[in-house]
Formats: C-alpha cells, structure tokens, sequence
C-alpha cells in the first residue's frame, strides 16, 4: 500500500477514498474478480453488494489524444485493483481538496451488483450525470448505486465519468489546424458512447444482460441521454432511455457565441495562435486557463458537427432513435435551483435575477415571434414580476423541449413523461431542479444531497419511483401494481404529475397553453445562454452588499 499514490478523502460530496487502483501482480481474491476486454478487475463487497469502481473503459485523452474522438481501451490479461474510484473531468473552479480528484485522465465508470440476487440476465441501467457540462462525476456519493441494487436487487448499476467543459465540448474550427479536432464539440457525447461499448461488450460478465440496457441521466445528463438516441456511436448500445431535467434543447448551433466565446477566451488567456500550441500546454495551464478565462461561458455539446449534422431534434424526427422507448420528466421549479445557488439569493434576488437574464435576452426575439412570448406572460400560471420570467426559464429550457422530444419520438415508439411537482420544504426552492434525486438513489442518509426536500422525505415516494424507474429498465413499462403509467403521445398528452405520497396520477395536457405558447421560441438559445452566465449572479450579489 506505500507505493499507492494518496488522493482526497470527502465524506460530503464525493464517496471517501483515499488511494487510486493498482495492478495486482501477485495472488488476489477471486470472489469478486471479473474477466473484461481490457484485464481481470478484482472488485469489493459491502453489505450484500458488490462494487467494481475505477475500470477504465477509453484510452486515457492525454497527449495526442487531448482533445480528439476517445480510443477504446485495448486487450488485456492483466489484473487491476478495482476497489477506488478513477479521477474525474477538470471542471468548474473546484476546491483544492476536490481538485486533486481531478485529471484529463478521467474516463473510468463504476459497477455496482447485488449479490444475493441470482436473476440471470439482469435489467442494466447506466446513469450518466449532470452538472451543466462543467462539472460532477460518477464518484460522488449522491450517484452511488449501493443503495438503489440492495432494494431492486436484479438491476445492475453503472455510473460513468465522462470529459466536461472545453475538454468534452470545444469548437476549433477557427483555430489554425483546428480542422484534425473536428469532434471537439462533442467529444464528450462520444465518450459516452465509448463507455456503452465498453458495457455492451463486458457487462455479461457481472451478470447484466447487454441487450436490455436503459440509460438514464439529469440535467446535463438528461440531455445527453436525450442526444444519444440519435448518435450512430451510441444507440446500438442501450434500448430505453430515462431522460430527467434534461431535453435535446442542451445542445447549441457550431458557431454560435457561446462556442466561439470558449475558443477566443482560450486563445486570449494562454497567448496560443494555433492547435499546435494549445495541444503543447501542460495539463495544469490549460486548467488554469479554464478557471480564468473559458468557464465562464456557458458549455454544451454542438451541432452543425461531425458528430451531430443537425439540431438533435430534427434527427428524431427523420426516426434516428425509432427503436428507443423513452421516459421524460421535468420538476415544477427548475429554475429556482440556479438561482438559489452560490451565495444563496433570497427570493426577491432571485426574482430579480431571472428578470435580469430573461429580459436582457428578450430583445433577440424576431418581430414575428413576439406574440408567442407575449402570450406565454398572458396564461402563465404565476402572474408574480419575477416568477413569470423563472417560469418562463422552466419551460424553455427544461419541459417544453422535452414535451416538443416526446411528441416527435411517440411516432416511432413508446414514450412516457413525468411532471415531479412534490416540493422540498424550502418554500423559497419549491420542487426545484435536482429535487427527485434523493428518490430515486434512496440517498437520505446524506444531509448535503438533501436539502430542498427538508423532512418531505416521504417514504411512500422512495419506493413509489423506485419501483417505477427500474420497472422501465426492466419492462419498458413505469407502471406499478399501484400506479398506472399510460403512454404520452403528441394527440393523448398524458404526464404522471408526482405532487405527494397520495397524489401521484396521470393528467392530460398538463399547462398545455403555457406549452403552446413557448414551442415556437425554443430555438432561441440566447436565453439559455444569457440564463447561465455567471456575471449575471455576481452583479446582483455585489448590489447587494
């Protein structure tokens, strides 16, 4: 254990570790060691269920792979420690302590199986993460899969990590040479892709069934689990799809501001004039021209590339994804998330925030595309100054885009859409962004991951989602022997409204006119843009002081 090199240990937002994974060279314990592609993986077990964290499934994106198409991992007989997680994307401006977790040596995932369940072929279910493509990882201790397969035994739990920001999601086309980096913008997405080979191709061994694998993610999560249906490197992989606060909308035109701005803030802070110079900066450099410069643009995958030739939205339509069944969903509150974040704004700062952002970006609105917008302040179910503009953020960014998803994919296959409106007991959040996590992880045990919901914690709720996300894994069906899930489809709008422990049941055309009146301006992602700028924030907290 000397020559172990010591990482980080967090008890709050990340699992405790303390050492990364070595090879074992000498005798090992064969209960938990599994045969793969790329080695023999020699795993742990706690409490009934068994863990294998740290497997590397891509090559390393170091050196010359920085910033290109990930490699998948090659042929191996060696056997590997798999008992600590891998190191995680660069990302946002982390604490010292968590930045040590950090490396662009990050493409790892972790597997989690019950023991004592000996179902053959069990239901697989691959949880891809959020953080607003700049930050999070599949060590973090509200995404553990421990406690979720110790009540559904028979499904396998994977979570992956996956390259976030500008290392996952750069546009280089104006760069000299940038024309070798063409999956920049979406290299990312392509690692995700590259994590379900690796799983369509090993998971057998741990037991899991390759062919009924479901892929399920919030937030920036939600929306690549919403793009990757229509990827030809990834949809072969999976055959259902739990898409939570997350839609194809999370995507930008190649070109756009929020693209270009990444690149030239890059170039400006570090002085590079070509790729040749980017690719020659140190690991460190790069992430300290990140925090200085380039993270404060906003980070998404583009389209108009290699990877994505049109708005994610219109491949559904042309039946990309026909053989995906997918289950959406949205919280009543998204925005409120955002808003509260940082240095906690009260309510009435957070009103002004989103009347800030939402106004600033209003003026892109096109002559004819006025009237939707007036519209929407018309038969807005809050008529508050400020609540009308974070509804407004609500259905833009998060529920109509999903519905508008919906509608296209309910003619090939099943859909089925969720409305979580079951609040936390912090009134000042509501049911925010993030809110159904604890539920569906079973993670009440941590204090910090539970915030918004307070004590409404209701346990009824716990085993009411449980049983109906691993009963879409398993059947492709949510519904429970409590709960009947009908089908959404563009002409029958059914949504299954979560608004408490006795109120869980399906309403049709749920807020259809604030619906209506939003479809016509998603294309406009300046608002997103404007939304998740950080000055934005930092203005109104400087004001108040």
């Amino acid at each position: 254990m000397n020559d172990k090199k010591r990482v980080f240990k967090d008890l709050v937002q990340y699992e405790p570790y303390e050492y990364l994974n070595s090879e074992i060279t000498g005798n090992y314990d064969e209960t938990h060691a599994v045969k793969c592609v790329n080695g023999t993986f020699v795993g742990t077990e706690e409490n009934g269920v068994a863990s294998w964290l740290g497997i590397p499934y891509a090559k390393a994106p170091v050196g010359e792979r920085r910033f290109k198409a990930p490699e998948y991992v090659d042929a191996s007989d060696r056997v590997f420690e798999a008992k600590y997680y891998g190191k995680c994307s660069f990302g946002a401006a982390y604490p010292d302590c968590i930045q040590k977790l950090t490396s662009e040596d990050c493409l790892y995932l972790n597997i989690w199986v019950n023991t004592d369940d000996k179902t053959a072929k069990k239901p697989v279910m691959v949880w891809i993460h959020g953080g607003a493509y700049v930050a999070g990882s599949g060590s973090q201790a509200s995404y553990s899969g421990a406690n979720l397969v110790q009540k559904q035994s028979d499904i396998i739990l994977v979570n992956i990590n996956y390259r976030l920001n500008m290392y996952g999601f750069m546009d280089f086309s104006s760069v000299p040479g940038g024309e070798n980096f063409k999956t920049a913008p979406c290299n990312g997405l392509l690692d995700q892709a590259m994590a379900l080979r690796w799983v369509h191709e090993n998971i057998a061994a741990f037991g899991g069934d390759p062919d009924n694998v479901t892929i399920f993610g919030q937030s920036a999560g939600g929306g690549s689990v919403s793009i990757l249906p229509v990827m030809k490197e990834a949809n072969q992989y999976f055959q259902k799809v739990i898409a939570q606060s997350g839609s194809t909308t999370l995507a930008f035109p190649v070109g756009c501001e929020a693209a270009q701005g990444k690149t030239k803030a890059l170039l400006e802070y570090t002085g590079c004039k070509t790729m040749d110079d980017i690719m020659a900066l140190s690991e460190e450099k790069l992430q300290e021209a990140y925090v200085g410069a380039v993270g404060k643009f906003t980070s998404c995958p583009y389209y108009g590339t290699e990877v994505l030739p049109e708005a994610p939205i219109e491949l559904y339509r042309k039946g990309y994804a026909k053989h995906i069944s997918i289950m959406a969903g949205s919280t009543a509150d998204e925005a409120r998330l955002f808003m509260g974040e940082g240095p906690c704004l009260n309510m009435e700062e957070q009103k002004l925030f989103a009347q800030r952002a939402v106004g600033d970006a209003a003026h892109c609105l096109k002559e004819e595309d006025k009237k939707y917008y007036e519209e929407f302040w018309r038969v807005c179910r809050s008529q508050e100054p400020g609540l009308i503009e974070t509804e407004f953020i609500n259905e833009l960014m998060f529920r109509v885009p999903m519905l508008q998803q919906l509608d296209a994919q309910s003619a090939f296959n099943k859909t089925f859409c969720y409305y979580w409106s079951y609040p936390g007991s912090n009134a000042e959040v509501g049911a925010a962004h993030s809110v159904e996590l604890i539920f569906v992880f079973d993670i009440r045990c941590l204090g910090t991951n539970s915030t918004f919901n307070g004590t409404n914690i209701s346990e009824k709720i716990y085993a009411a989602v449980q049983q109906m996300w691993t009963n879409f894994a398993r059947f492709g069906n949510p519904s429970t022997d409590q709960i009947e899930w009908k089908a959404y489809s563009a002409d029958d709008q059914n949504v299954l409204d979560i608004a408490g422990p006795d109120d869980i049941r399906i309403k049709k055309g749920l807020l259809a006119d604030q619906y209506k009146a939003v479809l016509p301006l998603l294309g406009y992602y300046q608002f997103m843009d404007k939304f998740f700028t950080p000055g934005y924030l930092l203005d109104i907290v400087a004001a108040r002081k």
